[in-house]
């Protein structure tokens, strides 16, 4: 599923130039912002790393509600850079009987070049290849007290979406795989989002 997107994401962005056009109503060059608001999903099992640690009786909460603003500049239908802020929200892990309890948050920054396949009438399909400068908070918690760990990296992200513009508003729909690593453990995160935004 992993090659799969990245290699929709990386076709996308080479193929587009084969199929330039442009729509009445849809500018072909310019600034845009918007905002997104989807759920997350992190690819890592924090119940299995707790029972690891000694700790049988752990559940997970491993999905939350994510949001994310961006601004782009489209240099002409087929290509733009896009930057954002995106915040994950939080994924839990607690014991059973609530005597423990663990939340990791995860937001960051993204810069990425979007390759977009314009189909008709405002309505395209793209892929979105880039980076993540992310930012990660652990807080755990128990009868004796509590204590948080923080970390932060640089990682490579990607995803593939459709988009329809109309009256220089534009709606999307897309699917994002954030591939997050740090000490040797994968913390992907998968965002399936709807957003919405205006072209100047």
């Amino acid at each position: 599923m992993k090659r799969l997107i990245a290699t929709a994401a990386l076709t996308t962005l080479v193929a587009v130039p084969a199929f330039a056009q442009s729509y009445p109503g849809v500018p072909d060059e310019g600034v845009y912002v918007g905002t997104a608001l989807g759920q997350s999903k992190l690819k890592y099992d924090i119940a299995g790393f707790y029972r690891d640690q000694g700790y049988p009786n752990v559940s997970s909460d491993d999905t939350d509600t994510a949001f994310k603003l961006f601004v782009g500049y489209q240099f002409n239908p087929n290509f733009a850079v896009e930057a954002s802020y995106v915040d994950f929200g939080d994924f839990t892990a607690s014991d059973n009987d609530g005597s423990g309890r663990a939340k990791l948050s995860v937001d960051g920054f993204t810069a990425a070049l979007v390759g977009k396949l314009p189909i008709q009438d405002g309505f395209s399909v793209y892929g979105k290849l880039g980076l993540i400068a992310w930012d990660a908070d652990l807080n755990e918690s128990d009868n004796t007290g509590s204590q948080s760990f923080g970390e932060d990296g640089t990682d490579p992200f990607y995803g593939i979406g459709a988009e329809y513009v109309v009256n220089q508003v534009m709606m999307r729909l897309e699917f994002e795989r954030y591939d997050i690593s740090e000490g040797g453990e994968d913390l992907n995160i998968d965002l399936i989002s709807a957003s919405i935004g205006y072209r100047f």
